[in-house]
């Protein structure tokens, strides 16, 4: 654990690429709350973007149910139905997996519930988490004592109806939904897409992200963050097969000012090409 307080740049050239299995996506939506802005994308390309409206405007990422507030992550639409309220509702499948062990290390769910909820096995009134998260129409504003607010929802992201129209022309269930906040940090954004690795809880969350850039080069980033709140980041490029470059965090998870923009466009802009995650340890080992 030492070597993570390091805080400095390092350049090898030597080892070999341990990468599993890709699933980049021909078309996704990709929902920045910076800009208030859903991309839409279709074979690498952004064919249509809209404003959005979304839940309480926050630093927070959403943890429980009632809190208004909108998740970040990597979800999936799971269902796609008419709504008389919001015109058309796109359920996402929040919580995830990485949700919930977020919600483990805070203390704030119990291991036996993540094993229900994931084998779909639980009663409702236990997902402390919140549920029925997803995409819907009816304005990405709504117009208050003269002003406009963007922040209207119990949490979902809000489009105008006629945006919705043009998305549910290309959006099919099963497709990914991303969502960011590109203004936060690097670390904040790689944690709520990381898959969780180890998680002891009031203790340490340990997860991994590999990302493929291009043909021949790849990335892998490490997350660490103690109940403490310390935040430990690294990152690899692989090219070819070889180690070709790494970089440890700062004790706050923060990389090298320029390194970090660098790492955060390209990460943003090849975030549907995220590969499949090996896997952690088992839940029975979160204990």
């Amino acid at each position: 654990m030492k070597s993570w307080f390091s805080g400095f740049f390092l350049v090898i050239f030597s080892g070999f690429i341990f990468i599993s299995f890709l699933y980049a996506q021909e078309r996704y939506i990709l929902v920045d709350k910076a800009t208030y802005t859903l991309y839409l994308f279709n074979q690498g390309n952004i064919i249509f973007e809209a404003k959005i409206g979304y839940g309480l405007k926050s630093p927070l990422f959403k943890s429980k149910k009632g809190d208004f507030l909108t998740p970040e992550g990597a979800y999936k639409v799971t269902t796609i139905r008419p709504s008389t309220q919001y015109y058309y509702f796109l359920e996402l499948n929040y919580p995830n997996f990485n949700d919930l062990s977020l919600a483990y290390f805070r203390g704030e769910v119990k291991l036996e519930f993540i094993e229900r909820y994931l084998q779909k096995n639980y009663p409702q009134r236990e997902n402390l988490l919140g549920n029925n998260i997803g995409i819907h129409g009816g304005g990405a504003f709504k117009k208050e004592k003269g002003e406009l607010n963007y922040h209207w929802t119990q949490g979902c992201i809000a489009l105008n109806n006629a945006d919705l129209d043009y998305i549910l022309r290309y959006i099919k269930t099963g497709d990914s939904v991303y969502i960011i906040h590109s203004q936060k940090a690097l670390f904040e954004i790689l944690k709520k897409l990381a898959y969780p690795l180890r998680v002891r809880p009031l203790d340490f969350w340990e997860g991994a992200l590999y990302l493929k850039v291009n043909p021949s080069t790849f990335w892998y980033f490490k997350i660490i963050e103690t109940y403490r709140g310390k935040k430990l980041l690294l990152w690899e490029e692989w090219i070819k097969g070889r180690l070709n470059a790494k970089a440890y965090s700062e004790p706050d998870g923060a990389l090298n000012p320029q390194l970090e923009k660098t790492l955060k466009d390209i990460f943003i802009g090849n975030i549907n090409s995220l590969l499949e995650p090996f896997q952690g340890e088992p839940l029975s080992q979160w204990k």
